[in-house]
Formats: structure tokens, sequence, C-alpha cells
């Protein structure tokens, strides 16, 4: 951010945005072997959510994107599946499912940095990381690790039946994770993200 934007962008109303930190993500595969400490179990599911952009230049990038990420797929490692669909508010999903958190924030990683350099980066709006609890609770839902690109920071997000968040978990869940990650300070921006498809 220039001199001018910090000091005049507010006044005119008008701010300019960070571009995504992408290599924060891979903290993410440094403290999967930790993560049981925040009672959390890889669940094999992973996304990535964007701000869709009309037009015959994004819909080239989808393409670019969408045979990309079967190749990677494809990867003698990766045992991965993917789709790219948009939800009932107009966002873009990109949704892997694959065992491996290691290979789940390799293709998060691979589609964020390829958004960006296509200049697609302010689209970016999170990473969404699906876990189960662990030890495993009969009652007990999904629970996400949210990446928040435009803040660089993790934040867990645990839904409950109708609409409703389970506070207690994901205050436990992110003083487990503080030791480990990014973890987002600000607890009002710990945004919900309600029927996502992960």
């Amino acid at each position: 951010m220039s001199l001018l934007d910090a000091v005049f962008g507010p006044l005119l109303g008008r701010t300019r945005l960070q571009k995504p930190d992408m290599d924060r993500l891979f903290k993410l595969s440094t403290a999967g072997p930790s993560l049981d400490g925040a009672e959390l179990a890889p669940d094999g599911r992973w996304a990535v959510c964007l701000q869709s952009v009309e037009g015959a230049d994004f819909a080239q990038v989808e393409r670019d994107l969408r045979q990309l990420v079967e190749i990677a797929c494809r990867g003698q490692d990766f045992h991965s599946r993917s789709e790219i669909q948009r939800d009932n508010l107009g966002y873009t999903w990109v949704v892997f499912s694959d065992p491996e958190l290691e290979n789940g924030v390799t293709l998060v990683h691979l589609v964020g940095s390829t958004l960006q350099e296509q200049g697609y980066g302010e689209q970016l709006l999170a990473a969404v990381f699906r876990f189960r609890q662990e030890p495993p609770d009969a009652g007990a839902g999904p629970r996400y690790l949210l990446y928040n690109y435009k803040r660089g920071k993790f934040y867990p997000f645990v839904p409950l039946p109708g609409h409703e968040r389970d506070n207690a978990a994901e205050f436990r869940i992110g003083s487990a994770l503080g030791r480990l990650l990014p973890v987002e300070p600000d607890l009002t921006r710990w945004y919900p993200l309600w029927d996502c498809p992960v």
C-alpha cells in the first residue's frame, strides 16, 4: 500500500487490499501432526471460495483452472477428485476430496496462486479445510478451519443445526491452534460459511 493510499484512501472511501499471502497456507501442513491437540482430525474435503466474475476472460481462467487441477489430481502422490461449482449466492467453489491434509493444502495453494497470477487475487475469499472431532463423538458434525485470504489468518467454524454455532468449541480450537498457526485475533471476523459444499 502506498503512502497516498494509506493517508487519502480512507478519506476518499477506498482502500487497496493487500495481495493474499499464499505461503501462510503451508503452515497448516506443518501443523498437521499437532492438530489432535485441537481435537481435529482431517476429513478429506478441502475447497477454495471466490467471488465469481462474469465475462469471457474469467470463463477462460476457470477452464484453465479446471484443467490444471485435473492434471495435479492425477499426480502419483495424489488420490484426489475435484469439481468447480457455484452456490445459490453466486460464489464459485473449487472443491477437492483427498484423504491427505498435505495434498489438500497443496491443491488449495495451487488454485489460489494460479488465480492470483491471472489477476484475480482480490476475488479470493476463503480456503476451507474440513475436519472431524477427535476423539470421535457420534453426535458431532464437521468442524472447519477457514483461511481468510484478505487477512492472512485462520479461524475455526463449528456449525450446528439451525444455523447455530458451537462457540465454546470454536474458542477451544482457536486457543489450541494459536501456538501452531496465525489465528485471527478479532473474533468479530470469525465469519460463518453456512451451507458450504465441503
